[in-house]
């Protein structure tokens, strides 16, 4: 077994990349099992599993692709990366599905216990979609900064600002232009607080 704590904290982005794939090509090849503590999301990248801790007890425990797409709450969506945490209504619950709404703007997204009543969503940056403005739920262009690779923007909604990151950015948007928000069918996940 092999312990690391936190052992890329003070290293450049290309050799904490670098570093974390040769961990896990060790680690894949010999067969043996590393716990490696972290307060990043280099995590995802060198797990298998992942035990996300807070105040010293279990807030959740899974793959990183079930931690990243279905947080079970804000603290875990938070901790896993960039999410916008919304106020929604669960007004249906069928199988898998719930339905959920905000204002004007309904949605169906994963059922995870939900029972309908006032909840919350956490919706990725990269879940989120901005079309023409004629969709039930309306948004503004706060901010836009482009990345090369990808637009972020910052969108006021009735549910309050949403941070969004367009990784095409083939049309990118100009603050004050109105938008209709969308979300994908991926990223979005309702959580307990």
């Amino acid at each position: 077994m092999l312990l690391l704590d936190e052992p890329l904290s003070n290293r450049d982005a290309r050799l904490r990349r670098q570093v974390r794939t040769e961990i896990r090509e060790l680690q894949q090849r010999l067969g043996f099992t590393a716990v490696y503590v972290t307060h990043d999301q280099g995590a995802l990248t060198v797990s298998d599993r992942i035990v996300i801790m807070k105040d010293g007890d279990i807030a959740q425990q899974g793959s990183p692709r079930d931690l990243y797409e279905a947080p079970a709450s804000a603290f875990i969506a938070d901790f896993m990366g960039e999410a916008n945490v919304v106020p929604c209504e669960v007004i249906s619950v069928e199988g898998q599905d719930a339905a959920i709404r905000m204002g004007a703007f309904e949605h169906r997204v994963p059922n995870r216990d939900a029972r309908p009543a006032p909840t919350k969503l956490a919706v990725r940056p990269n879940a989120i979609t901005l079309e023409p403005p004629t969709g039930a739920f309306p948004g503004r262009i706060l901010h836009s900064a482009y990345h090369g690779a990808h637009v972020e923007y910052e969108v006021e909604t009735s549910n309050g600002k949403l941070f969004v990151v367009d990784p095409a950015g083939e049309r990118p948007l100009t603050p004050a232009t109105e938008v209709a928000v969308g979300f994908k069918g991926r990223g979005i996940a309702i959580i307990n607080g």
